[in-house]
């Protein structure tokens, strides 16, 4: 009896060793853990959305009392975030003017484009803002509202909006122009990698973010806070000349 016992008693022991031993193995060690690549943050678009006081500006597109005319060039916006406006130059103005772009409540110094021919605004500037990730960056960014009786037959108050980021930013996987088209509400929506297409007519197509992971880019749509995830290669709108931008 004793000897039976004795030999359960080893039996059990061995066991408890082995499986011991076996999650000794399949456990990676603690160097080795933090050793492992951080999950690398999927790719979004800055949280930017348009605003009533500039909606409100497409309305009565005009500039304010305290605005400063600017001359008439050939781009308006900065860097990539720039478009180029056709037509005769006297249905078109430029000006500089405090505005609330970011719902903030504090105004802040922006150039804006008036195009009469076609009833759209546009609005540039320099801005920090937030990423999908939490993280901040800074970027030229361009608005375009359509107005009342705009040549495109869009909502009046919707529009389109880019901004220049650098490979990184955002998680962006490459120096582009990155935005959203948003409707009369001004909600968000069809984000993704912008193109600017630079011919007779100025405009905008979107290709969806990759989801992390992808590396084919553009595969699959990407959503982020205050955005829809949906993807478009409908072109959106246009923009004129002015001059540069300042910081937000």
């Amino acid at each position: 009896m004793k000897v039976r016992l004795g030999r359960t008693v080893a039996v059990s022991l061995l066991t408890a060793l082995a499986l011991l031993a076996s999650a000794c193995k399949s456990s990676p060690k603690p160097e080795e853990a933090a050793n492992q690549p951080a999950p690398k943050p999927a790719p979004s678009v800055p949280n930017i959305k348009v605003t009533p006081p500039v909606q409100a500006k497409a309305k009565a597109p005009k500039p304010g009392p305290t605005a400063k005319k600017q001359p008439d060039t050939e781009a308006f916006g900065t860097g990539k975030a720039t478009v180029h406006l056709k037509g005769n130059r006297s249905q078109r103005s430029f000006w500089t003017e405090q505005l609330d772009v970011d719902s903030s409540g504090n105004p802040v110094l922006v150039d804006e484009a008036w195009d009469n021919h076609s009833k759209v605004l546009y609005v540039s500037n320099d801005r920090t803002f937030t990423c999908g990730d939490g993280q901040t960056a800074t970027g030229s960014t361009l608005m375009a509202i359509y107005a009342k009786g705009n040549s495109r037959k869009r909502p009046v108050g919707s529009g389109w909006w880019v901004t220049e980021l650098h490979k990184g930013d955002c998680a962006v996987p490459r120096d582009d122009i990155y935005g959203c088209r948003f409707d009369a509400a001004g909600n968000n929506s069809d984000c993704g990698e912008a193109k600017m297409i630079q011919t007779d007519t100025d405009d905008v197509t979107i290709t969806p973010l990759p989801q992390s992971g992808d590396s084919q880019g553009g595969a699959s749509g990407q959503a982020t806070p205050g955005t829809g995830g949906s993807s478009s290669t409908t072109p959106a709108s246009p923009a004129p000349s002015g001059t540069g931008s300042s910081n937000q």
